[in-house]
């Protein structure tokens, strides 16, 4: 493989990483949305979205990709 070709597939595997972040922080929004306005959902939703919340703040962490990519 060429390095213009090495260029290409890793411009595409940021891309596809910004794009996960992305769909992971509206996630996250989401999950703030139910912890914010508990009345609205049942117990075990907001309980779950509090365990989803930690997860994904732990993806979303810049020093946690760090270890995940290298």
């Amino acid at each position: 493989m060429n390095e213009i070709e090495n260029l290409q597939k890793l411009h595409k595997a940021q891309d596809t990483i910004i794009s996960l972040r992305c769909k992971l922080a509206g996630l996250k929004g989401k999950c703030m949305g139910i912890i914010e306005w508990p009345d609205m959902y049942t117990s075990e939703e907001v309980k779950l979205a509090k365990e989803m919340k930690a997860e994904l703040n732990q993806i979303l962490s810049p020093n946690q990709l760090d270890q995940l990519l290298s």
